[in-house]
């Protein structure tokens, strides 16, 4: 979808203490081999503090760089890839509520990693929907330290997880950069893969039962195999969105200045995603994300927000933003840095 009249007004993010994959090994938590293996430097650890209340802190930032009034909310979505409380309330209208006083639509998106950025693209349709509307606030956050997860051993590739919260404002009027285009899609079949033996009743979390991805995926097949039919049917779309939300923006690959990717430890993981694109590993963020772990659905939000406030993109610079999730979602977005903002390096 070409996007038009849509702009970044504001980007926040929270982000807690980093602990040193060193010391994870050191406790027992982060097998040694896999640390040796993988890449991984670090993990953002939050602790206690939930996860809608990093989201908070998230749009805060974000409000407070902008030109914006929380008055000026027209709608609310929530991304998250974990439980944010308790069963059977509403996070998105906690979060809502310490932020603006207006009574307007507050969304949760699930879509796995991609859930933040996916959110984008039914903000902007809301947007364009209405005249009268003019901004949109999206929020994203997760806290994994729950008794039955083990960050450090989530089961496959990304397998150190981190927390914190993230936060962009859409909008109509005001903004430093343009949403110039933006497209989601769905390998619904890999969901088998996903979901393993596991009954669907009663839920596993309400059993108390941990994720173990790694068992999940066996069970449909060898680990291996079905790990590389996974990595291949997500990489063909993955790749084809890409290149069409970039053809819609008017670019083509060369034009990108920077990638925003899910965060990984390894370089090769890197270019399995970048490679057919017709793009290079040293266009993203390997070494900034390897410290904080996979931040689920706040990856690419982070590391937007790091390139913009260290100067790294400015005025003209064009970001290709690319998110994968939970092996079935895709979303794939061009965004343009039109001004250098106040909070950025100068």
């Amino acid at each position: 979808m070409k996007t038009t009249d849509i702009r970044i007004a504001g980007l926040g993010t929270y982000i807690p203490d980093i602990v040193d994959a060193r010391k994870a090994v050191a406790l027992g938590l982060y097998d040694a081999d896999d640390y040796e293996f993988y890449g991984w430097t670090g993990a953002a650890v939050a602790d206690d503090m939930p996860a809608p209340d990093m989201a908070i802190a998230a749009a805060r930032q974000a409000l407070e760089r902008s030109e914006l009034h929380p008055h000026d909310i027209d709608m609310h979505i929530h991304a998250c890839g974990h439980e944010q409380g308790p069963e059977g309330w509403s996070p998105q209208h906690y979060i809502l509520r310490h932020l603006t006083d207006r009574d307007v639509p507050s969304f949760r998106v699930w879509q796995a990693c991609s859930g933040l950025i996916g959110s984008l693209e039914l903000a902007a349709c809301y947007l364009k929907a209405v005249p009268e509307r003019t901004a949109a606030l999206l929020t994203g956050a997760d806290n994994v330290g729950t008794p039955h997860f083990n960050r450090w051993a989530f089961g496959i590739q990304n397998g150190v997880v981190g927390d914190a919260g993230s936060a962009v404002l859409l909008s109509k009027t005001e903004g430093f950069a343009s949403l110039l285009s933006i497209n989601t899609g769905s390998t619904a079949e890999v969901e088998e893969q996903y979901r393993g033996n596991e009954p669907l009743f009663p839920p596993s979390l309400t059993l108390g039962r941990g994720i173990d991805f790694k068992e999940r995926l066996a069970a449909t097949g060898g680990l291996e195999e079905t790990v590389a039919e996974v990595v291949r049917r997500q990489g063909e779309l993955r790749t084809e969105i890409a290149l069409r939300t970039l053809a819609e923006a008017g670019l083509e690959p060369g034009d990108v200045t920077r990638v925003c990717h899910v965060f990984t430890g390894q370089e090769s993981y890197l270019k399995v995603i970048l490679d057919p694109m017709g793009l290079s590993p040293d266009q993203g963020l390997l070494d900034f994300g390897r410290n904080l772990g996979h931040l689920t659905v706040n990856d690419q939000i982070v590391g937007l927000t790091h390139l913009v406030e260290t100067g790294q993109v400015g005025p003209g610079d064009h970001v290709l933003i690319v998110a994968h999730g939970g092996g079935v979602s895709i979303t794939c977005a061009v965004v343009r840095i039109d001004q250098r903002p106040t909070w950025a390096a100068q």
